[in-house]
């Protein structure tokens, strides 16, 4: 399973779980470097709420932390939270770090930069029914996955075979691993969709379509913008039939809200207000229809959002280039957090009132 540019996964700025609408997501992701890189932590780890960012514990910080400002007032209920999860973090990132090199050893690697990692989480649907995952990946591929259907582990490549027969002979740990993703993990969930309710609703999307010429030929561009969640449905309509598109794609504006953009080609001899742009956002009671009018786009909120996303890539562009060039074949990812090798076996298990989950080595 490819989960996005593992560039963005190092820092824990990743391609997160898609969103159905109405579901909710607790996710974790977790890296943990062979060795030390410039300005890169060799540990990182990063909880999200649906696509927020609202936890991190790094290498260098050795605390967990707020990364959301709502997150600061948990401690009115749970005074000893930041202490707790900081305890499990570090506990984390000793796993983490024996797994990089034991994963190392599986395919006859001393030395190098290498990365191991997982993502791990739970979702919560508008249904009240709830998914659990955990994935991992060594150096930006596939190394081993829970099936929560089967409660079983799937190996991805030859290297993982130990972790996934040991793992599946400990049916404990398959069962408590179970119970984690489908009972604490969602609890957490809905703790923090509470303390975050205000920054967490439902933004409707502002919609617009602007008209380009280019020599003989015309295109129209439909906008969605300053919508949340992420999760958006946008096509171009032409007499009821949907239309090919010539690009397509949803930015991040600095408010934490999105944009999205779908451009298509009129065809010769086509009248402009035979084509429609539709959307459909969880916030919106139905699809909204909107056709072109002489009205120029919001360019101040696309660029600053293309900018944005830009700037944040950029910044991370040559480390990916360093950590994965060595790789062959579309990058994939997982982080690491329950440690997935062979070698020790370490069960950190949190307390009560602690949400992260137990982690053990590959």
């Amino acid at each position: 399973m490819a989960w996005g540019p593992p560039l963005l996964l190092l820092l824990g700025e990743l391609c997160l779980q898609p969103a159905r609408a109405g579901s909710h997501f607790l996710q974790y992701f977790y890296s943990s470097l062979s060795e030390p890189l410039p300005g890169v932590p060799q540990f990182s780890s990063v909880g999200y709420v649906d696509d927020v960012p609202i936890v991190g514990y790094t290498s260098e910080s050795r605390r967990m932390g707020p990364r959301a400002p709502w997150m600061e007032r948990i401690t009115s209920e749970d005074p000893k939270y930041w202490e707790s999860e900081t305890e499990i973090s570090r506990a984390n990132e000793q796993v983490l770090k024996s797994s990089v090199r034991t994963a190392m050893g599986r395919v006859n690697q001393t030395v190098g930069l290498h990365m191991y990692q997982n993502m791990e989480g739970c979702e919560l649907r508008k249904d009240g029914s709830v998914r659990g995952f955990d994935q991992y990946a060594f150096d930006g591929h596939d190394f081993i996955s829970f099936d929560m259907d089967r409660l079983t582990y799937t190996a991805a490549m030859d290297a993982a075979r130990i972790t996934h027969d040991r793992w599946n002979s400990d049916r404990l740990l398959i069962h408590r691993r179970k119970d984690y993703l489908e009972g604490r993990c969602i609890e957490y969930l809905k703790k923090y969709l509470k303390l975050g309710a205000e920054r967490l609703q439902t933004v409707a999307p502002q919609t617009m379509v602007s008209r380009r010429k280019k020599g003989d030929r015309t295109f129209l561009t439909g906008y969605a913008y300053g919508f949340y969640p992420r999760d958006i449905e946008v096509k171009w309509v032409r007499n009821g039939v949907e239309m090919p598109w010539k690009s397509s794609e949803i930015l991040p504006n600095p408010d934490g809200t999105y944009q999205a953009k779908k451009t298509v080609e009129v065809h010769e001899g086509d009248d402009e207000r035979m084509y429609k742009y539709e959307v459909y956002h969880s916030s919106l009671p139905d699809t909204v229809t909107v056709m072109y009018e002489e009205k120029s786009p919001p360019m101040g909120v696309i660029i600053g959002g293309v900018i944005g996303a830009l700037v944040g890539v950029g910044l991370l562009a040559a480390v990916v280039w360093v950590v994965f060039k060595k790789t062959s074949g579309k990058p994939t990812y997982t982080a690491a957090k329950r440690g997935a090798m062979e070698f020790i076996e370490v069960k950190t298990d949190p307390a009560p009132g602690d949400s992260s989950s137990s982690q053990c080595s590959a």
